[in-house]
């Protein structure tokens, strides 16, 4: 009996802490479930009013062709109509016997034949040529409502996967220094010999080779992983306040950034700004990066690209005051330099 009673406490036990569970599950994917309605339903209403605004636009290039045409049937069905009512005044007036008022009549009549004309020029008139130009302006339009259509779109993307994966990280094309490009998917900055004509901003670096996350953290456990090729580099996080221009605006030298730098062959990690030298290693290219907000910790770990195998190389420990970002930087512009966020 006693063995039974400590096993039904140990079911109670058991049972009471998978209710909770349960409870917690169901609670989170009620909201999760909730966030991907809010943005599914964001991108139904995005196509819905592209498509409405679309045919819209088209039934004003093509309206005025049915005008046209509308206005020529009528024009011609009110000439058929009168030139039918002629007719009968003329069959009327065949058999009139009076020779004055015949004559009268017959003047009247002619003056009314000579006025109803067929103008071809004017009388049914396709307007092939206005119509293909207007059809022509309604493709750039559409060009243009499709760009508005694939950015929000993107965003909208951008944020379900976010919601799905916490971790998920792009980079922010409004930070990029113009020397650097940025790969479709949003995950590869490249470096660039031309300058690209990006629209200046609050958000753009301007005195070095850097880029940000779209996305910032501010709670919960995140791994990523970087790989760098053909150039040195500076890999870490920050805080959103990190000034854009200016000889402060460097990863390295800023207070509010966790970062690694690998140049010279000579690996260091920078916190606040102040430098320790680790290691000096003449080939890293793969760097996983570990956020712990419940450990309050950055960790960092180098990966062969050989074996995969991963190796410690340092630990920040910080106890975060507002949201992080993932920060790039490329310490010297080569043509076939870039920094990739792996999968």
């Amino acid at each position: 009996m006693m063995d039974i009673q400590a096993k039904i406490e140990l079911v109670d036990d058991l049972l009471a802490k998978v209710k909770k569970k349960e409870a917690k599950v169901k609670t989170s994917n009620t909201e999760l479930k909730a966030d991907v309605q809010t943005v599914l339903e964001e991108m139904v209403e995005l196509l819905t009013s592209y498509s409405t605004a679309g045919m819209e636009l088209l039934e004003a290039q093509l309206r005025p062709r049915e005008e046209i045409l509308e206005t020529s049937i009528q024009t011609l069905s009110d000439l058929h109509t009168q030139l039918k009512e002629t007719e009968l005044q003329v069959n009327t007036l065949m058999e009139e016997q009076d020779k004055d008022r015949f004559f009268k009549e017959v003047l009247e009549v002619e003056k009314l034949s000579s006025s109803l004309t067929v103008e071809h020029q004017k009388i049914g008139a396709s307007e092939d040529n206005e119509a293909n130009l207007s059809l022509t302006h309604m493709c750039e339009e559409m060009e243009h409502r499709n760009y508005d259509l694939r950015v929000k779109l993107g965003a909208a993307q951008r944020r379900l996967r976010n919601i799905l994966n916490p971790s998920e990280v792009t980079f922010d094309s409004e930070t990029l220094h113009p020397s650097l490009v940025l790969s479709e998917d949003l995950k590869t900055v490249s470096f660039s010999v031309v300058k690209q004509p990006y629209p200046a901003g609050p958000q753009r670096f301007t005195n070095y080779f850097q880029a940000l996350s779209s996305q910032s953290f501010c709670k919960g456990e995140h791994c990523w992983v970087l790989q760098a090729e053909g150039c040195p580099w500076v890999l870490g996080l920050c805080y959103g306040g990190i000034p854009r221009s200016g000889t402060e605006s460097g990863l390295e030298s800023r207070s509010g950034a966790w970062c690694l730098m690998w140049y010279d062959n000579l690996l260091r990690a920078y916190e606040g700004g102040k430098e320790t030298q680790l290691k000096r290693t003449p080939f890293l290219q793969k760097l996983e990066i570990r956020l712990s907000f419940n450990k309050n910790c950055v960790t960092f770990s180098s990966i062969s690209n050989v074996t995969a195998a991963k190796t410690h190389l340092h630990t920040f420990n910080v106890s975060f005051t507002e949201p992080v970002y993932l920060a790039v930087r490329m310490m010297s512009g080569q043509p076939k330099a870039r920094i990739t966020l792996c999968e």
